[in-house]
């Protein structure tokens, strides 16, 4: 599980009482983080001279961005589209991914390959029939309880 990560500010705030002279101890009671955290911040600091972010490993998507999205768009646009035909399509743009790849990206953000419920056509007379229902409810049917 991902651990917290903290502020940009916190983690110079740091760097600043370390360099003040401030023992980790100090840092952790003062800022209220552990001591641990304090440690692992200046350990960084002195070995990249930075606070920021670095970039963790892990293997670099097979799809660029601009696929990313391009794949976005047309699932979102044809809501019936295969995954073959997606993946033919990013194949003409000369990335070429498994379909299990393509579903993965959609589920990141938020397309699942659902189809809508089939709903009765409804007719001038079911929608008016609807509409005095609506209106008048048990009274008008004749279901009123004693």
């Amino acid at each position: 599980m991902k651990t917290k990560e903290h502020t940009r500010q916190v983690r110079n705030t740091v760097v600043e009482k370390f360099k003040a002279g401030f023992g980790y101890k100090k840092i952790s009671q003062a800022l209220n983080i552990p001591r641990s955290t304090v440690q692992a911040i200046i350990l960084k600091w002195k070995e990249y001279q930075t606070t920021a972010n670095l970039p963790r490993p892990g293997r670099p998507s097979k799809l660029s961005a601009q696929t990313w999205r391009r794949l976005i768009r047309d699932a979102a646009k044809r809501p019936m589209i295969t995954l073959d035909e997606l993946q033919r399509t990013t194949a003409e743009v000369g990335e070429s991914v498994h379909r299990t790849t393509i579903s993965r990206t959609l589920h990141k953000s938020g397309l699942y390959g659902r189809v809508a419920r089939r709903k009765p056509f409804l007719k001038d007379i079911h929608k008016k029939s609807r509409e005095t229902h609506q209106t008048c409810g048990r009274r008008c049917s004749g279901q009123m309880k004693p």
